[in-house]
């Protein structure tokens, strides 16, 4: 059995998911009786489509990243827990024992809960997310050493999470145009109790009246509120601030045009990358509803897929670039904070989704919830980052310097996800009571009030497109 987990850990981290998301999607599309020519074209779609994403992501990260660690050093501060990236995380996740465990068990449980319709998420199309929980289980059990306590943290975690990803489906799907799709990456969809209270409070606020997203800035300013023009600005003011100590000679303005080009190619190739992952699921769409019909099913269920279809969304990547330097900022004087952000902070606009998708693609409004949301986070991680540094030194990573901790900044720096952990952490069984308690509380509020629950959600994000 430790030999299938490790071979199974080996697949997901050497392929990854722009690999077997695809094959999920095949399958998937087969039972839903696509021939095999569509069922093979939308897998190939969706592999090409992640494929782009990562490229260009990974091809942004290489102009931007130096310039942010410039910003670093032009700023003089010392924080000694270093923020290594969602991608090297990935990799100490499905290194682990408890990981290796686990990602059996998550298998069972996401497909055996959506046969049962306890859920309507296929959570299992979006596996490789799953290295989320691992990673906290593993944290677990490096304090407590209980194999079944850091088990039972996963799972309550999984299903905590499956649940606010269907109370978020239909917005994250109307408002991404994935029809049927969802995100169900943990990292994220953890924010969404919050984002729906901060969305009703700053719209108290007034911030609904502030029309800042990329149409209305578009249909304003013209060429200059297209996203592409916002990118080269927002580029070329995070690289000067980089590169502030040098702005007198040629390299620096040679990186501020690199970084500003950059910043403006993302935003105008990330979302036709985006159209041809979104081409992946039109053959499906149409055999799912063709299928309800013929057979008179009700049933409306969503297919989890990877967190990158959203990133190159206008608002989402706006809004996520312009949190770069508010983040690194934040970091240097947010009071109990020892994080310094860097590897994740291109990873923002993933970060903030479930914000945009609230707010239906309200600029400030996410700005406002993600600076919120992190910096509580990032004081959470720093408290956590000796035992994360723990997992991965036993995972065989290597520390370039002593005297630092590593951490993910956009891994784990979330407050609601944290609180859980927390809570096993205390191995109290009354509080570990009272969190089950309360998901299968929520489960059947929202179970019983999900129509009326989604209605509202679209209600709410209709009024602020009609201001």
């Amino acid at each position: 059995m430790a030999a299938f987990f490790q071979t199974l850990s080996n697949v997901f981290s050497t392929l990854g998911a722009a690999v077997f998301v695809p094959v999920m999607l095949f399958i998937i599309a087969k039972i839903m009786g696509l021939p095999f020519n569509k069922a093979f074209k939308s897998a190939l779609l969706c592999a090409v489509g992640l494929t782009g994403f990562n490229l260009v992501i990974n091809s942004y990260s290489g102009v931007i990243s130096p310039v942010v660690n410039q910003m670093v050093k032009n700023a003089g501060v010392n924080l000694p827990v270093l923020d290594m990236g969602w991608q090297s995380t990935s990799v100490i996740a499905y290194s682990t024992n408890i990981g290796l465990i686990f990602i059996g068990i998550a298998i069972l449980i996401q497909i055996v809960l959506f046969v049962t319709k306890w859920t309507d998420v296929f959570m299992a199309s979006d596996l490789w997310n799953n290295y989320s929980f691992m990673v906290w289980g593993s944290m677990l059990y490096i304090l407590t050493k209980n194999l079944w306590l850091s088990l039972g943290l996963m799972v309550a975690q999984l299903l905590y999470i499956l649940l606010f990803s269907e109370a978020c489906a239909k917005r994250w799907s109307t408002y991404y145009q994935y029809p049927n799709c969802c995100m169900t990456a943990p990292h994220h969809l953890e924010s969404f109790p919050f984002a729906v209270g901060m969305n009703l409070l700053l719209g108290k606020l007034g911030f609904d009246k502030i029309k800042i997203n990329a149409q209305s800035l578009q249909k304003k300013l013209g060429l200059f509120g297209e996203p592409m023009f916002i990118g080269l600005i927002v580029g070329a003011v995070i690289a000067v601030i980089g590169n502030f100590n040098a702005l007198g000679t040629l390299q620096a303005w040679g990186t501020i045009s690199s970084a500003a080009v950059s910043t403006a190619a993302i935003m105008a190739v990330f979302p036709k990358v985006a159209g041809i992952f979104a081409n992946a699921f039109t053959s499906l769409t149409d055999a799912y509803k063709q299928k309800a019909v013929q057979k008179g099913e009700g049933r409306e269920w969503y297919l989890s897929v990877n967190d990158a279809v959203g990133y190159g969304e206008p608002n989402t990547l706006v809004a996520g670039v312009i949190l770069i330097p508010i983040m690194l900022g934040l970091a240097f004087v947010l009071p109990g904070n020892q994080v310094l952000p860097m590897a994740d902070l291109v990873a923002l606009p993933y970060m903030i989704e479930v914000f945009c998708c609230v707010s239906n693609g309200n600029i400030a409004k996410t700005i406002v919830m993600g600076a919120i949301w992190f910096s509580l986070g990032m004081v959470i991680c720093s408290q956590l980052a000796p035992t994360f540094t723990e997992v991965a030194l036993k995972a065989g990573f290597q520390l370039d310097q002593t005297g630092v901790f590593i951490t993910s900044f956009g891994i784990m720096c979330h407050p609601l996800i944290a609180g859980l952990f927390y809570v096993f952490w205390s191995q109290n069984p009354i509080l570990i009571a009272v969190a089950v308690s309360v998901y299968f509380v929520l489960y059947y509020i929202f179970k019983k009030n999900r129509g009326r629950f989604t209605d509202w959600m679209e209600s709410c994000a209709e009024n602020y497109s009609k201001e």
